[in-house]
């Protein structure tokens, strides 16, 4: 039986494959229908509520489509592809034939399985399963719950390009230096910089976009090349304004675009005769449209999309202080990599060292397999036959060494049998070069020198004997090392961090946890020690802690909860705590990552002397409507704009950004994997012209003064007088010069003379302090002071002055007294901050 997990799966997009560790090769299982090395990732469910995957779910669904397009009858299908990008969404999938909704975890569970069904001489425990390498929490975790659907009961997850770098790094052993797994996939974009010396590698940093792919290119064929060319000999004015029958019609026209790809990958043109697409709005047949989409146009609508990786790769390379010229190889992996368009882009730009010495196809199942075959199945797992004697064994199973000492000790608790006092062992190399002789174990712990064979995975036999000669069957019974490799350890593709409020600067945020740094190695352990800001009654449920936590999306601290991506959300309340937690108590928070991104949570409680522990699970992602996404594109784009009019060079681009992010809204609006994208587009957008705004740019330092100005101006009007109104005009023309001179450094200093100006204005109305002070009165038993008594004295003083007609100064000064003795938790309420965060 097995000890080690010795099965890999690629889960992708469009094709999925996997392959199992026999003697010392990674072996591709072929699907059992094709006998091809990959399945497609197709899902087919007929009126017997039957599941067909892979080519038989594909031609299910192309029947469906086609068929609906003709009758011009839209019905809930029954078939699913590309469902990958939806993991870890609240997307339902509606079939006919179905008596329930499928989540893209369903669907891709049903993929698993097929791959599972391969497998006849054995039933499949567990396996590792690849998962691209920026995917978020909810779609690791969606991942793993595809796993349990498909019946494995233990899963780790491996990164994409981790897996194709071990595929490669077993035939370049001798290499060192950088170099850069380009992960192009059906779905998504991976690009991993890593780094070999003697052998030993590592992931130096890696970059992507889950929304970037092959359904990205088969999207830009039909929308950019076979829709516009059949309207050009057809009516379909009415078919293309009717959202319903144009998703139809794009579906059914995506067959034809993935041909175009594949052909248009080595050849100069592409031609086809498209059949049966019923009839035009008019009555006309459209039974034998003859289409040809030469090399040149297709480049032109490709060309914009491939760009979009291979400037993530050039900017990953450029932020680890490198010159593309430093890099020995690019490995491709992904099946678009075949593509000549591609492939010529990347010489240009990147570099002309491309490695194909690994089938891109392939590459990602056969790496995550001989990572597999260094993985222990959990021991619960393993089938074992107690009757034999059971060995626990220690070794390296990846080395870059050419011995290596293997530990033996005999387990005679887990063992039934009847074992001798002492054994004799043996252990051979299965090549015939190398044994290690017999040798006698005393005492039952022995340790044995192995001789490995270079640049190799080696497999031993061990062979356990009584002191007679009598064999004793002993479980595990063999062993494999991979020599001349070190295996990279998975690694964080974000900094990982929690929202809190931060009473030095008043600002509430996302701050890191040190430790949890992004290309952090894993298993990694992040640790923060902050304040509560509220009481917590133990027993009472209602009373909380809010500790939300995220995958930032950029480096930088204390950025917007909505710019980064949530990881998930621990709440601890009094039921969970044995006593009263004072607001301004010490929480020390540690955040446990496992190597499948696996989080693990604690708090521990120093005044109460109590550890609060809880796994952290992902929240699923809702949809966005597509209204709400139009509106935060035109709000991105008037920002945009006015950066550009005010000379942001950058700001051009990100116009077009958003102009694209539109035009692709607008095409396919009904699609929930389109909104994702814009979403996700949209987002880093924003964070860019965020960033410009921070920078001390003109456009803000604009912005900025003339917020300021028009408070005044709007202040002045309520409360004040002949002085202010003067001050007021003296600032404006101030303010007139300086934007005509774009002088951001002054506008900055004006800027705070305004702001200065107004808060005075506002501290002149003795109602602004008796509004201070009746806030801390009326609230006085829910506010933290630092010394209640003397807050106490301090508002009854201040009351009794009130009543003796006090000066602006008197009143002035006793308020900001009694504000003094506020703890900095209360003085975040008094500024709206949610206090059921922590602070730093």
């Amino acid at each position: 039986m097995r000890q080690k997990i010795d099965f890999g799966i690629d889960l992708g997009t469009t094709n999925s494959a996997i392959a199992v560790m026999k003697d010392t090769e990674a072996v591709i299982i072929k699907s059992d229908d094709t006998q091809m090395d990959t399945t497609t990732s197709c899902v087919y469910f007929n009126k017997k509520q039957t599941a067909f995957v892979g080519l038989s779910g594909k031609q299910g669904i192309e029947r469906d489509l086609n068929k609906s397009y003709v009758k011009r009858k839209k019905s809930q299908p029954n078939g699913y592809q590309e469902f990958k990008r939806n993991m870890g969404t609240d997307y339902l999938y509606v079939s006919n034939h179905m008596d329930k909704s499928l989540t893209a975890e369903d669907l891709s569970a049903e993929v698993l399985k097929k791959l599972k069904s391969y497998v006849r001489d054995e039933n499949i425990v567990a396996a590792v399963i690849t998962v691209p390498a920026m995917f978020e929490q909810s779609q690791l975790d969606a991942t793993q719950r595809a796993a349990e659907l498909a019946g494995f009961s233990y899963c780790e997850l491996l990164q994409e390009p981790i897996a194709a770098s071990i595929a490669y790094g077993i035939k370049a052993t001798s290499q060192s230096g950088y170099w850069l797994v380009f992960d192009f996939g059906g779905g998504t974009f991976d690009a991993a910089l890593m780094h070999t010396e003697e052998g030993i590698m590592k992931v130096v940093d890696s970059a992507g976009n889950n929304h970037l792919g092959g359904k990205d290119l088969d999207t830009a064929i039909v929308d950019q090349l076979l829709i516009p060319e059949i309207q050009n000999q057809y009516d379909l004015e009415d078919t293309i304004s009717d959202s319903a029958m144009k998703v139809l019609l794009q579906a059914t026209l995506k067959t034809y675009a993935e041909d175009a790809k594949i052909k248009l990958s080595s050849s100069d043109q592409w031609s086809e005769l498209i059949e049966d697409l019923g009839e035009d709005d008019s009555g006309a047949d459209i039974d034998e449209f003859d289409i040809t989409i030469t090399l040149d146009q297709y480049e032109k609508v490709v060309t914009p999309i491939f760009q979009q990786a291979i400037d993530i790769t050039k900017y990953l390379v450029k932020r680890n202080n490198l010159e593309l010229s430093d890099l020995s190889s690019l490995i491709l992996v992904g099946g678009p990599t075949f593509q000549q368009t591609l492939r010529r882009m990347l010489v240009e730009q990147v570099t002309d060292k491309i490695d194909t010495s690994i089938d891109p196809m392939t590459a990602v199942a056969r790496g995550a397999t001989l990572f597999a075959s260094t993985k222990d199945i959990p021991r619960e797992l393993q089938k074992r036959d107690t009757k034999k004697a059971q060995l626990i064994l220690k070794y390296p199973e990846t080395t870059v060494e050419t011995a290596e000492h293997l530990g033996i000790k005999i387990d005679r608790d887990a063992s039934e049998s009847t074992l001798p006092e002492t054994f004799n062992l043996e252990v051979l190399r299965t090549d015939g070069a190398w044994s290690s002789g017999s040798l006698v174990i005393d005492n039952d712990v022995e340790i044995i020198e192995l001789q490995l064979n270079t640049g190799k995975t080696n497999h031993f036999e061990l062979k356990l004997s009584s002191s007679d000669g009598t064999i004793i069957p002993c479980q595990p019974s063999t062993i494999t090392i991979i020599q001349g490799l070190k295996i990279a350890n998975a690694t964080l593709p974000y900094n990982i961090g929690i929202e809190v409020y931060d009473t030095l600067v008043a600002k509430q945020g996302v701050w890191p946890l040190a430790g949890l740094e992004k290309n952090k190695t894993l298993p990694a352990k992040g640790k923060g020690t902050y304040k509560t800001m509220q009481d917590v009654r133990p027993g009472v449920e209602e009373d909380i802690i809010t500790i939300p936590i995220y995958e930032i999306n950029f480096d930088k601290e204390g950025s917007r909860a909505i710019f980064n991506k949530r990881f998930g959300e621990i709440i601890v309340s009094g039921k969970d705590l044995p006593g009263f937690l004072p607001s301004g108590s010490d929480v020390e928070i540690t955040l446990n990552i496992d190597s499948s991104r696996r989080a693990k949570f604690e708090a521990y409680f120093p005044s109460l002397d109590e550890t609060y522990e809880k796994q952290v699970a992902s929240e699923i992602k809702t949809d966005i409507s597509t209204s709400q996404l139009k509106r935060e594109i035109n709000e991105a784009r008037t920002v945009a704009q006015k950066l550009s009019y005010s000379g942001n060079k950058d700001a051009d681009k990100r116009v077009q950004e958003l102009d694209d992010a539109e035009r692709l809204l607008d095409e396919r609006s009904d699609d929930r994997d389109t909104k994702e994208k814009v979403k996700t587009s949209l987002t880093k957008t924003l964070i860019e012209l965020d960033e410009y705004q921070e920078q001390g740019a003109w456009p803000k330092a604009e912005l900025d003064l003339e917020d300021a100005i028009e408070d005044l101006r709007e202040i002045n009007n309520e409360k004040g007088n002949a002085q202010f109104s003067g001050l007021l005009t003296e600032f404006e023309a101030q303010a007139r010069q300086i934007i005509s001179k774009q002088d951001a450094q002054s506008a900055a200093k004006l800027t705070e003379e305004v702001r200065s100006a107004a808060f005075s204005l506002h501290r002149q109305d003795p109602a602004f302090w008796v509004g201070m002070l009746e806030y801390m009165d009326y609230g006085f038993d829910d506010i933290q002071w630092t010394d209640r008594d003397a807050a106490f004295r301090g508002i009854q003083h201040a009351k009794r002055l009130l009543q003796t007609s006090p000066s602006l100064d008197q009143l002035q000064d006793a308020v900001v007294t009694i504000m003094g003795l506020m703890k900095p938790e209360s003085r975040a309420e008094m500024n709206n901050v949610d206090t059921s965060l922590l602070r730093k």
